[in-house]
């Protein structure tokens, strides 16, 4: 189930451990579950359970690996982490752990180092194959990635990772009715953890937005996006602020933006914003609600953290609170003068592309829109040689 996304994995992990209470694995399976669910509290309690009945060299490995995730402890993972799945190349948990961290931390290439490195070892191992789907597009190779999606989604089509790795890949290549139809076809059969059902839904709505289906890209907004469409806060902020951003940026109208909506998770993720792109995007959203305590309480926080090295890229997320400030004045002008001097420190934000995107858009449209044409045409000539886009082709056309 965990490694499929489907529901009833952590369950599952409590059962067990609950059963034989001296099972280290169960625990640390259990930790893991607990923070693809964004519960930080459970997962360390059951990590303390595993640390005590850890009696092996591979469960003590595992929860030193899971561990550092639940800290994105950047320095243990590329470390000991790789130091355990060279002895225990098949431990999926502690795999999973480390591309997690690495993922977050937006260190794309480690990722794919790290899994074509573990491929010569895993044999037909599909869930593997999911993952390195992933990091396959991540990095550019979208043959790969869609031959190892497919690869999986033959023997189980209700595996969600190798779907998403497949939204992913449809909207790299710029096929968005592909994108579409896969998530309409996979939803419609499947029901996968909280978490991506929000996140696929955020996917929906980026390639109904690229099709030109705005109403459509709206409606999920309610039934998937928005935080109380799913009955988890993780990813809330991420995937909210991100859809929203957009929409004021590509001035669609049509509808009162619900950026109060984000209050809470945004406030909540200003008290430790210690995992980059949410702390990025609540910045966004709590510049959007004109939330300076919020915002300087999260840029105070965020700048305490990165003093003690931790990951949260602070110059970065100041830069951003400038041009969300600016972008929701019509500053446009000062958007460009915050985002330019960081733009090749993007990837520290962390996540995907397509979710880092929203910030290069913020630039390109800050640039457009401050009469700085040059600029914008190297920026979205940039962008068409790495994908095709409709928007962005639209875009230079009208630029001359």
């Amino acid at each position: 189930m965990f490694l499929l996304g489907q529901p009833g994995a952590r369950d599952a992990f409590a059962a067990a451990a609950a059963i034989d209470p001296s099972c280290a694995e169960a625990h640390t399976g259990l930790a893991f579950a607990a923070l693809f669910e964004g519960e930080i509290g459970p997962a360390r309690r059951a990590l303390a359970a595993a640390e005590a009945n850890a009696s092996t060299d591979r469960a003590r490995g595992q929860v030193v690996v899971v561990r550092a995730l639940s800290e994105l402890d950047l320095d243990v993972t590329l470390g000991h982490g790789r130091a355990h799945l060279a002895r225990y190349p098949r431990d999926d948990i502690a795999r999973e752990a480390v591309g997690l961290l690495l993922f977050l931390l937006g260190r794309s290439n480690d990722i794919i180092d790290l899994y074509d490195w573990l491929a010569p070892q895993q044999g037909s191992d599909w869930s593997f194959a999911a993952s390195w789907s992933f990091a396959c597009h991540e990095t550019g190779r979208l043959d790969e990635a869609r031959q190892l999606g497919h690869q999986v989604l033959a023997q189980h089509p209700d595996d969600t990772f190798a779907v998403h790795s497949l939204t992913h890949v449809a909207y790299e290549s710029g096929r968005h009715t592909e994108g579409v139809d896969l998530l309409t076809s996979f939803l419609g059969a499947t029901r996968p953890i909280a978490f991506q059902q929000r996140h696929l839904g955020w996917h929906m709505a980026l390639h109904l937005l690229a099709t030109g289906d705005a109403d459509g890209a709206h409606a999920l907004w309610r039934s998937a996006v928005a935080p109380d469409a799913v009955p988890v806060n993780l990813g809330a902020v991420d995937d909210g602020a991100s859809l929203l951003w957009r929409w004021h940026l590509y001035d669609l109208g049509g509808w009162e933006l619900p950026w109060s909506e984000l209050r809470d998770v945004a406030n909540e993720v200003a008290q430790m914003p210690a995992t980059p792109l949410p702390a990025a995007c609540a910045v966004v959203a709590l510049a959007a609600l004109g939330d300076d305590e919020g915002l300087t309480t999260l840029l105070s926080n965020a700048d305490r953290l990165a003093g003690g090295g931790m990951p949260p890229p602070a110059r970065v997320l100041h830069a951003v609170a400038e041009a969300a400030r600016a972008s929701f004045a019509g500053a446009w002008a000062e958007v460009a003068d915050a985002l330019l001097p960081v733009r090749g420190q993007f990837g520290q934000i962390g996540g995907s592309r397509a979710q880092r995107e929203v910030f290069e858009d913020a630039l390109l449209y800050g640039l457009i829109r401050g009469n700085r044409a040059e600029e914008a045409r190297g920026l979205l000539t940039e962008g068409l040689d790495r994908r095709p886009s409709a928007r962005e082709s639209q875009l230079l056309a009208s630029l001359g």
